[in-house]
């Protein structure tokens, strides 16, 4: 788990990193607000939403499991995952399902089961957030991942290697973080709608 100061100087060990500590993109895919690095074990994606064409997540899909990775505006004096986690066990509750608090390498997380809609079936998801300075980086683990610590382990490896962009332009805490449509190599596929 990325520990933050304002000190610029102290590149954390272990991300998700802020872009201002990191420094250059190097051979990072500029996807906006995140920078992601490639794999040659899971395919990296982007979910869109057709009508407005607006990117609203980036997916890496590994075998029988996914994350899907958001970031958010948050403020500069406070992290905002505990607050946010509320707000995800509420708006679970409310719509039939149920959640319960884990622990990830990340801190404190959420394993939930969400009505998918077919007869009764819900569907696992892991939910991560890592806080960083005016930022939350929010990761949503699907299939096997969601319950398997083997099965995920190399998302969590993916997630330390993410830098999240927040940029100067001022946002309210909570937020989506804009995401654009990169340009990824051809063994990477294409960007996938959803």
């Amino acid at each position: 788990m990325s520990e933050y100061t304002n000190n610029a100087s102290e590149v954390p060990a272990t991300g998700p990193f802020d872009s201002e500590e990191y420094g250059e993109l190097g051979d990072l895919v500029d996807a906006g607000s995140l920078w992601l690095p490639l794999s040659d074990k899971a395919l990296l994606q982007f979910g869109m939403d057709n009508a407005s064409q607006l990117v609203l997540a980036a997916f890496y899909v590994m075998e029988t499991s996914a994350v899907q990775l958001q970031a958010y505006a948050a403020p500069r004096s406070h992290g905002i995952w505990d607050s946010v986690r509320r707000d995800l066990r509420e708006a679970l509750a409310n719509s039939g399902g149920f959640s319960e608090e884990v622990e990830s390498p990340f801190g404190p997380a959420l394993r939930s089961q969400v009505p998918n809609g077919e007869g009764g079936a819900f569907t696992t998801q892991l939910f991560i957030g890592v806080d960083g300075p005016r930022w939350l980086l929010k990761a949503t683990l699907t299939g096997d991942a969601a319950v398997d610590p083997q099965a995920a382990a190399p998302f969590y490896e993916l997630i330390r290697g993410v830098v999240v962009h927040r940029g100067n332009a001022p946002h309210p805490p909570q937020e989506f973080l804009p995401l654009e449509l990169p340009t990824l190599p051809a063994s990477h596929g294409s960007a996938a709608a959803e």
